[in-house]
């Protein structure tokens, strides 16, 4: 418990999502994890599945994101094609939807406050990112009535009084959370989450109007802090999906980096929940070249950080982060020495080592705190050892076996 004029925020994991009883609030679903494939058969019959490059039309430019089983939308429209009588439940506005911060909020208040935060919603595959509002259009597509989803909130709101928790007035997603923990709001600042996933973040170019400019192919855009009184601030993304299970089942580290390279031709895609962006293949997962099945550790755990340092370095390409100031690696895993002194060897420029170890709590604490404006202390650059050097001319060749595995010659 805490006194209940303490401010409170929560940082939740942004696609799981639950249906409930619109009276009662039991749960009419377990969560539905992101994880959850149930989609996949219906995203493939409306042109996306695995290969979610050319979606709906418009839908990239509607949401920021691709046709994938990840979201809230293409799940609901499978879960209905499954139980019609939860279709008609739905239909007949008995059922209420919701990512984890709307089902505890709705819970907590006992159905007073039936709502979402900004950067939650835009996960759903449901929201207008260019209006921050439910469209009507994916609604219809889904088969998701307005009048199950909540009103959508900016990211610090009025007050909730909860129960023995303060008062609750602030959410984000994970990753805007951790966005903000470790970059504060400066739009500079391009960061590497080393978590459960691997996430790359970077300030949208273009400010308030992101949502209807460019963006590289392939690549998720959304709000990553929505206030009522100031510009929305959106964030270009890219994603590597679970590469910290790859590494984790490989032993634990440190791992050094090696005097010399024991496995010039062992290449490792570390996405062991399907190949996130810019590709979106869910029938490639965790692959090793042919050269890792003679190695022991610790070659082949630096095999796996190999690869995830090869992902990083792509996706950091082709976000242009040249154009920032800085790169700014956090997360567990960054921890493991070997992951930031080999983006260091890779990039030609340096990168910074956070020094703080929960920035996700840090980023939705200072929201809270309404302290969101304050520049986090950086840690200091990370040099690259000598024996790294490998590493570069490794880049290109992992870069060709990553082409082989995704059907290119």
């Amino acid at each position: 418990k805490c006194p209940a004029d303490t401010p409170v925020g929560l940082a939740s994991q942004r696609s799981s999502f639950l249906l409930w009883d619109a009276a009662t609030r039991a749960p009419v679903t377990p969560v539905i994890s992101w994880q959850d494939r149930r989609a996949r058969d219906w995203c493939t019959a409306h042109g996306g599945g695995d290969a979610a490059m050319s979606s709906l039309a418009g839908l990239s430019a509607l949401t920021g994101l691709v046709l994938s089983p990840h979201y809230v939308g293409p799940k609901v429209a499978a879960l209905r094609e499954a139980d019609p009588a939860l279709a008609r439940r739905l239909d007949a506005g008995e059922l209420r939807i919701g990512t984890l911060d709307t089902w505890l909020l709705d819970h907590w208040s006992g159905g007073r406050h039936f709502r979402t935060e900004a950067t939650m919603a835009a996960r759903t595959l449901l929201l207008d990112v260019n209006r921050m509002e439910w469209s009507e259009t994916l609604g219809r597509t889904f088969g998701v009535p307005e009048n199950a989803l909540p009103e959508i909130t900016a990211s610090r709101f009025d007050d909730v009084a909860v129960p023995g928790s303060g008062r609750w007035c602030a959410t984000l997603g994970d990753q805007a959370a951790g966005l903000l923990g470790v970059a504060g709001d400066d739009p500079e600042t391009a960061i590497v989450n080393f978590g459960t996933g691997t996430f790359v973040l970077r300030s949208a170019p273009g400010g308030d109007r992101a949502a209807s400019g460019p963006r590289p192919t392939g690549y998720l855009l959304g709000p990553s802090l929505v206030r009522r009184d100031a510009p929305v601030r959106y964030a270009w993304e890219g994603s590597v999906n679970g590469g910290a299970a790859a590494v984790d089942a490989e032993g634990f580290g440190p791992t050094p980096v090696p005097a010399r390279d024991p496995a010039p031709d062992g290449f490792c895609l570390p996405d062991s929940a399907g190949l996130g962006a810019p590709h979106w293949r869910g029938d490639i997962a965790l692959r090793f070249s042919d050269a890792v099945k003679e190695l022991k550790d610790p070659d082949r755990r630096r095999t796996v950080l190999e690869g995830l340092a090869f992902r990083v370095r792509a996706v950091l390409d082709d976000l242009h982060v040249e154009d920032t100031r800085r790169i700014l690696v956090c997360g567990g895993l960054a921890n493991e020495p070997f992951l930031p002194q080999a983006l260091a060897a890779l990039l030609p420029r340096p990168v910074h080592l956070s020094t703080e170890p929960e920035s996700t709590l840090l980023g939705i604490a200072r929201l809270a705190a309404g302290r969101e404006a304050e520049l986090p202390d950086l840690g200091g650059p990370v040099t690259a050892p000598t024996e790294a050097s490998y590493l570069e001319a490794k880049y290109g060749r992992w870069c060709a076996w990553r082409d082989e595995q995704l059907g290119r010659r």
